[in-house]
């Protein structure tokens, strides 16, 4: 059950890490309900949003949907080595992203649902437990931000290869160079 859940927590931050690389507008996580329930995953996100993508890319991401979908799973896949990596050397941050975790589910939506906070209190001890994980996260990406960009950055540049393998030439309007 537990590796269904995580399958299922990937595919949505890859959606969402999708959406963002692919689309223009106010990336779907922004809105004050979901950023208090999600709040490090849309942390993350916007170190994903900041990241500059060369241009030629960037507006192929816009055109090409493939394109984009391949990029966001390599970004994910770059992402989670990051925090693996800085979890591996930070105890304490994996004992709270272990915790973080335990709250199981799906999703962390029925923690903050009116019916659950009629018959519990406010869910404290998790909001704590993200505001907690979230500075630390804040904490080591201020530190190894240029690791992380460079991670983004061997990302594109993969998932930007595999594409023109299969696809051919990526080009400004996203479609393929023939």
């Amino acid at each position: 059950m537990r590796q269904c859940e995580e399958s299922y927590q990937r595919s949505v931050i890859i959606f969402d890490i999708w959406y963002l690389l692919s689309t223009e507008e106010i990336d779907r996580i922004s809105n004050p309900e979901n950023t208090m329930i999600y709040p490090i995953r849309k942390f993350l996100l916007d170190k994903i949003k900041t990241f500059q993508i060369k241009r030629y890319i960037q507006l192929a991401l816009y055109e090409n949907e493939k394109l984009a979908f391949i990029c966001a799973i390599y970004v994910y896949l770059k992402q989670e080595q990051f925090l693996k990596e800085k979890l591996a050397e930070n105890e304490e941050m994996a004992v709270n992203f272990q915790a973080l975790k335990n709250f199981g589910g799906k999703s962390l939506r029925p923690y903050f649902d009116a019916k659950y906070i009629e018959v519990e209190n406010y869910p404290q001890q998790l909001a704590l437990l993200q505001s907690t994980i979230l500075k630390e996260l804040q904490e080591i990406v201020i530190e190894f931000e240029q690791s992380l960009h460079n991670l983004y950055e061997q990302a594109i540049t993969e998932a930007s290869e595999i594409y023109e393998a299969v696809f051919g030439l990526i080009n400004d309007w996203g479609g393929r160079v023939t």
